[in-house]
Parts: C-alpha cells; sequence; structure tokens
C-alpha cells in the first residue's frame, strides 16, 4: 500500500521526502502512519529500483526553506504505478483502504481502466454485503445453535454489528457507484468536445 501510495503521489509532481510523509500519514491517517524510517527506506528501496530519482528542488510546486531530499517518478516507476493500479487481487483484506488510494488517482488511468478498476470495487463491496447476510440468514435459520445466546447482550451486539457492517459497505457501494456515474459522465462530455 506504502508503495502505491508513495508512486501515485510522485505522479503529480515531484515531492520533497517530509511532504511524501506529511501527505501520505493525511491520507492513511489518523490511527495508522508511516513512521520516518519506513518511508525513508522505502525511499531508498524504490530509488534503488530505479523507479523514483532525486530531482531538482525548485521544480517541486511548494516552496520550502526546509532542507529535504526531493524525489520524481521514473518512466519505470510509472510502469509500476499502472501495474499497483490495475491489481486486484494482492492485500484483497486490505483492498478497502488500497482502493481509497486507487480512487484519487484515476486520472492517471485509462477510461477503460478507470471503469473496470470501479466495477471491480462494486463487486467487491457487493460480495462483502452477501458475505455477512448469508451469516445473518445462517445465524436466524439455525436457532437451535444460537438458543443458548439469545436474548444477551452477546447476542444482541452481534446482530448489530452485522447490521452497522452491512450498511457501511452499502454506502462503500454507493460511493463507487457515484464514481462510476461521474466517471461515465466525464467520457460522455468529452466525446461531445470531440464532435
Amino acid at each position: 500500500m506504502y508503495e502505491l501510495l508513495v508512486l501515485s503521489l510522485l505522479m503529480k509532481f515531484p515531492l520533497h521526502a517530509y511532504l511524501i510523509s506529511k501527505i501520505s500519514n493525511d491520507t492513511i491517517g489518523p490511527w495508522e502512519q508511516v513512521s520516518r524510517g519506513t518511508l525513508s527506506t522505502l525511499l531508498n528501496k524504490l530509488e534503488k529500483a530505479g523507479l523514483i530519482q532525486e530531482a531538482d528542488p525548485a521544480t517541486v510546486p511548494f516552496p520550502t526553506e526546509r532542507p529535504s531530499r526531493t524525489f520524481e517518478i521514473t518512466n519505470k516507476g510509472k510502469d509500476r504505478f499502472f501495474e499497483l493500479m490495475m491489481d486486484t487481487k494482492k492485500n484483497v483484506g486490505n483492498y478497502q483502504k488500497i482502493f481509497h488510494i486507487k480512487a484519487i488517482y484515476l486520472e492517471f488511468l485509462s477510461e477503460e481502466d478507470q471503469i473496470y478498476l470501479v466495477n471491480h470495487y462494486i463487486k467487491y463491496c457487493q460480495t462483502a454485503i452477501e458475505h455477512i447476510k448469508t451469516q445473518q440468514l445462517e445465524f436466524d435459520e439455525n436457532p437451535e445453535q444460537v438458543k443458548s445466546i439469545q436474548g444477551t447482550s452477546f447476542y444482541s451486539a452481534i446482530k448489530s454489528l452485522m447490521r452497522l457492517n452491512t450498511e457501511q459497505w452499502s454506502l462503500e457501494k454507493q460511493w463507487a457507484t457515484h464514481l462510476k456515474e461521474q466517471i461515465m459522465m466525464s467520457i460522455k462530455n468529452e466525446k461531445r468536445k470531440d464532435y
């Protein structure tokens, strides 16, 4: 996730290392933060792999007097960015956070790839909703298994948590559907300009 985040940020413009850290932490925070050591190690790894390189500090659109290394993405780094953006198989358990990052940087993908990713996420949300509903159904249709806990706070907490999770995934799906509609509208508007 951090590799995608750093490469995504550098797709926009060169950045000072401390700005990469600040923007990354603002994006994924407040409870998960990229430590300076982790970021420094990642930047060194990306630089050694030829995905990023040092850049002229004057090219950063945010002037500063603070001394800091400045990085820009390379062509190899752009290829890796596209690879990470289109990856829908790794980190499935953490994909919600990853897709939130991807959604910010969809503009760098073709319209076809944007639609593919958003459709994939809509299906991902629907899969989560169906999983929870299946659990609820098993819970409700097997009274013998839950007989001993019915009427307890434990039972109530499980039922309310299932409802909450269903509502949260439904909201995610609605947001992704709206995102798809925005992309489709943008495509439609671009086609009108071409005529």
